[in-house]
């Protein structure tokens, strides 16, 4: 009877838990600890099917996504701590492994850097790491079809290494390329690897031994794909020329060159072999192109995506194409109809700022041209462009490159500034677009009576100044300067009375805005370009972070330097909590970033935060304090809680779900075992009701 409700309760706790897992939004899988939310699912990387055809694998800046090809659905994450790019990887024959590309620390030693190649077991997580490894990053994996060997190239080192999995023997070591190599991968039956690269040839070589066997020459120009045809008998490769070339690979000869048959001179992406031979997909600029290998003829064209395609892939039963593009989307294709069938979004290559609504109903941030709204639970409202102002559903990349996003103090209006040296002002209810101010860059900041705006001014061919507008009327107020180099950041005072700028010529300035004029210069300490700038609640410190790795705090009034942390890396992100306990400071390390708590009284470390893989671009604290928001270079916007209250009770004894364990969970479980009585929490027969009846 024990054993049998012990299976009942495990079946139970299963169906409880997926039941949840399901309800949950699926971009929240594997969040690192002390994350609320995720928003964004960092850059795309490489894609591929598992053999079977259930799972597609994506890598992306944070990991590796698993989704179902299907639906669509986000199924797990795999995270590496060394996986600052993990764009190379590789499903083995059986689909029971994955090889990666992974970055190791530099070793004390040499202070050399080592990229080796790791083998996870995908069900027990297990890992396995190859010898010695790469001296640059991994650019290509592949495994032999008996799934005995794995093959990689290691991008500007111009070598490729050939593994025994087995053994973890390395078997051979090859330096062919002249100029780079960039791409491997293994015949389907076997005998033979192949390697392309910037050389404009491709290598055959022995996939036992690993030596050299066929040398393809013919393309004029960056060779930068290679696929066997499935019976191993073809090889395919694409080029920089704008060419595909089809070679025998018993003798190296030219089989027949696909080109300007498509009308399309653009440089060849990638490409793929349909699993039955018949077809070859091939990646030219924003299109997909799709010839009939027996007639030599386009056979069809996939259109869809609005920036280059890099990454293609059939599934294996052929009916579905998958790619990946610079428009931030992975798309799913039904290559009978070639319509799209699933588009994935959320992948942008960077997240330059964020910013919390006033009234903490909303959150925006911007990537490239668009910027995007979310709710406090990371749940998408609304997506614009910010050159247009055109809502769009989807993530589709656009000229304009938008470095700051800001909220109006009031919450009426969201600013941002980018690259096109435009200030836009935007309704932050509805995204509509209200005004078009000159001006833009990374400093942008709103007085706290909403009154006044401030910006990298340059205007009228004035450069070197910040413009002061007023955001209601579009009408230029005042223009300070000069300041000299780049305007990285700018912050008023609590009282907006004071305007302190900070740029690339480490100098930090503040201004008086009542007079608009200089008042303080602060120029003796920072040795480095400074990246942000922030005044505590009281108005009575600054704190600015700088490219010479330092933190510094300073009296607001009289500029005096009060202190300075140093950190591993630049600190390119600061900002007080609303109650001045905090001060959250973001640092890159250029393997990832990280976020600092800083006690505020002491300057003591309260807490590191840990889960970005690149760069700290913007920190926000919500209205009320108990959430921070960080921008990263690695396409994702993360919302930390700030204190264990944020958090829930989340253990798998807390079956009820009412945040605390308790018999009420006992009483819970026996209920779903059908037990009634004196005795039906008695969960495991002991003839006791304790917490061992929720923990069998």
């Amino acid at each position: 009877m024990k054993t049998s409700l012990s299976l009942i309760f495990t079946a139970i706790i299963i169906s409880i838990c997926c039941h949840t897992s399901t309800a949950q939004d699926n971009a929240q899988i594997s969040l690192p600890e002390g994350v609320i939310a995720r928003l964004g699912k960092g850059s795309l990387g490489e894609i591929h099917f598992s053999p079977d055809g259930s799972q597609l694998a994506v890598s992306t800046s944070i990991g590796i996504w698993f989704h179902d090809p299907q639906t669509g659905k986000e199924l797990e994450m795999l995270q590496h701590p060394n996986l600052r790019y993990p764009y190379a990887f590789a499903f083995s024959p059986d689909g029971n492994t994955i090889a990666i590309g992974v970055r190791e620390k530099k070793k004390k030693s040499s202070g050399s850097t080592r990229y080796p190649v790791t083998l996870w077991n995908v069900t027990t997580g297990e890992e396995k790491e190859m010898p010695l490894g790469h001296l640059h990053r991994i650019r290509s994996i592949a495994f032999s079809p008996d799934g005995i060997y794995v093959a990689s190239v290691g991008g500007f080192a111009n070598t490729d290494r050939l593994w025994n999995t087995q053994t973890g023997e390395s078997i051979a070591t090859k330096r062919m390329h002249a100029k780079g190599v960039s791409l491997v991968l293994f015949s389907s039956d076997g005998p033979t690897f192949a390697t392309v690269g910037y050389d404009k040839a491709a290598y055959l070589w022995d996939g036992k031994t690993g030596n050299h066997k066929l040398t393809l020459t013919g393309h004029s120009d960056q060779v930068s794909s290679v696929t066997y045809s499935p019976d191993g008998k073809n090889i395919a490769t694409g080029s920089r020329d704008g060419t595909i070339r089809l070679w025998d690979v018993r003798t190296g000869g030219t089989l027949a060159v696909l080109n300007e048959q498509a009308g399309s001179p653009e440089k060849v992406n990638t490409i793929a072999f349909s699993p039955d031979g018949t077809t070859l997909a091939s990646a030219k600029a924003k299109k997909i192109w799709l010839w009939n290998i027996h007639t030599k003829q386009l056979s069809g064209i996939l259109e869809g995506h609005v920036r280059n395609v890099f990454a293609i892939a059939f599934s294996p039963d052929g009916k579905t194409i998958a790619s990946a593009s610079w428009d931030w989307t992975l798309r799913l294709w039904d290559v009978q109809t070639g319509k799209p069938r699933k588009i994935f979004g959320e992948h942008p290559s960077s997240a330059a700022t964020v910013a919390f609504s006033p009234a903490e109903e909303s959150i925006a941030g911007a990537t490239g041209g668009l910027i995007r709204m979310w709710n406090t639970k990371g749940v998408p409202l609304r997506l614009w462009y910010a050159r247009t102002g055109e809502h769009v559903e989807h993530y589709i990349d656009h000229i304009d490159q938008v470095y700051t996003v800001v909220f109006s103090p009031d919450g009426k209006l969201l600013a941002s500034s980018g690259f096109d040296s435009r200030l836009r002002l935007w309704d932050a209810g509805t995204g509509h677009h209200i005004a078009t101010l000159r001006g833009g860059g990374y400093a942008v900041a709103f007085s706290p009576d909403s009154k006044l705006l401030a910006n990298a001014y340059g205007g009228d061919g004035i450069t070197g100044t910040i413009g002061l507008w007023d955001p209601h009327t579009g009408e230029l107020r005042h223009v300070l300067g000069p300041y000299h180099g780049l305007l990285n950041c700018v912050a008023f005072s609590p009282d907006g009375k004071t305007l302190a700028s900070g740029g690339q010529d480490s100098e930090i300035i503040l201004w008086d805005i009542p007079t608009a004029q200089r008042r303080l210069s602060l120029t003796t300490q920072h040795t480095g370009a400074v990246y942000s700038v922030a005044f505590s609640p009281d108005g009575k410190t600054l704190a600015t972070g700088s490219q010479d790795q330092t933190l510094r705090l300073w009296d607001a009034n009289t500029g005096e330097h009060r202190s300075t942390l140093r950190y591993p890396g630049y600190v390119t992100s600061v900002a007080f909590s609303p109650d001045e306990t905090l001060l959250a400071v973001g640092s890159s390390n250029w393997v990832n970033g990280q976020i600092q708590l800083l006690d505020t009284k002491t300057l003591h470390a309260r807490e590191t935060l840990m889960g970005h893989t690149e760069e700290i671009a913007a920190l926000a604290f919500s209205p009320d304090g108990r959430t921070i928001a960080s921008a990263s270079w690695d396409g994702t916007i993360l919302l930390w809680g700030t204190g264990p209250e944020t958090g829930i009770v989340e253990t798998s004894e807390d079956v009820n779900s009412d945040g605390v364990v308790d018999l009420h969970d006992v009483v819970f479980v026996a209920s779903h075992l059908g037990q009634t009585g004196q005795h039906a929490a008695d969960v495991n027969g002991d003839e006791a009701v304790d917490i061992v009846d929720l923990v069998l």
